[in-house]
């Protein structure tokens, strides 16, 4: 089996095999695409001293989101009141850090909620609602 290649952050990340072309996975992908196009210069330049190049920043991302995802169906599920992404969450995806990157990529991960929310809430496909769903996307070489 070859190593997957995380110099970008890809659908088939999110899947294991054709059970798992799902629209939730396909909300996780998107998430953890824009959590990582988020990340300023700056920052990248202070993950990269810390022995973050991009692969490592990308899989940490995409970490991230499947972790994310686990609070979004707590939310659904009524076991929590509202989606919050909490320090431990990053703490986790991205080991090793310091309070002040941990701190930076905390915003980093919100802004990326933030925006992706506003695009799912013009979009038809609707990855929470229907998060079960299949997702065709998936098999799109436009995605890949």
């Amino acid at each position: 089996m070859e190593n997957p290649d995380y110099t970008k952050i890809q659908s088939s990340h999110f899947i294991s095999g054709e059970a798992d072309k799902i629209k939730f996975n396909w909300f996780a992908f998107e998430l953890a695409s824009e959590i990582a196009s988020d990340i300023p210069v700056k920052l990248m330049k202070q993950l990269e001293k810390k022995g973050y190049k991009i692969s490592g920043v990308n899989r940490s991302c995409i970490a991230l989101a499947k972790s994310l995802q686990q609070t979004v169906l707590k939310q659904l599920s009524g076991e929590i009141s509202t989606m919050r992404i909490d320090y431990t969450d990053i703490e986790k995806a991205f080991p090793g850090l310091n309070d002040k990157i941990i701190d930076a990529l905390l915003t980093c991960t919100a802004q990326a909620w933030d925006t992706q929310l506003a695009g799912c809430s013009m979009c038809p496909t609707a990855c929470i609602s229907n998060k079960d769903e299949y997702c065709t996307m998936f098999n799109d070489e436009f995605y890949n």
